[in-house]
């Protein structure tokens, strides 16, 4: 009976990771205070052999606890990253490839449209066609966001990946329970979507054969 409840219990554990496990050669993209890098790297279920995490500030701009955040990823040696623009990653890597690519809550903190779209539809557009690249030929791109019409409206995923050259993506719950030690901090203030939110998601990109 023991050993029915112990299977159960590591399925239902397996279900609730979804596909934060095995993540192999690790690139994290818009950071921020550099929390969900750490996060995982203490993961033992990621399975990371390497970690390089990005941030779009400076290093002199970071918000608050992002450098002790930083501290402790290069103990664990990683590596770190400021000035990343995650749109134009051909300026920051060149010959480089990730089995996973991650980017935690985009928000580019505007609603101006751009080129017709919403700015974050187009800024996931110009994401992912870059992040392609930089992919090994098994590798995947993961955005999680909040999950709910408004932002799957926003986001449009679905016609990113196809504008960006990717398959349709799949959609997994994201439990922000399972990170301990992650904290998230909007683009425009000191808010989080983690507090102000329910249900987040996220979805998993891989290019087209």
């Amino acid at each position: 009976m023991f050993d029915v409840i112990g299977q159960t219990v590591k399925a239902f554990s397996q279900i609730r990771l979804g596909p934060w496990q095995a993540l192999g050669d690790v690139l994290l993209v818009g950071e921020g205070n550099l929390s969900f890098a750490k996060t995982l790297l203490k993961m033992p279920t990621a399975h990371i052999t390497h970690m390089i995490a990005t941030t779009f500030e400076s290093e002199n701009n970071l918000p608050d606890g992002a450098t002790k955040n930083a501290q402790i990823i290069k103990c664990n040696g990683a590596q770190i990253m400021h000035n990343v623009d995650a749109t134009h990653l051909e300026k920051h890597f060149r010959s480089e490839k990730f089995d996973t690519i991650i980017f935690q809550f985009p928000n580019v903190g505007s609603r101006d449209s751009k080129y017709g779209h919403n700015p974050n539809h187009v800024m996931i557009r110009k994401f992912l066609r870059s992040a392609g690249d930089y992919l090994t030929p098994d590798g995947r791109v993961m955005i999680s966001a909040v999950d709910s019409p408004h932002y799957e409206g926003a986001f449009q995923f679905d016609a990113a990946a196809k504008f960006a050259g990717f398959e349709t993506p799949e959609t997994y719950p994201f439990d922000p329970s399972i990170f301990s030690g992650y904290s998230h901090t909007n683009t425009n203030d000191d808010d989080s979507a983690l507090d102000d939110h329910k249900r987040f998601a996220t979805w998993v990109f891989r290019l087209k054969k």
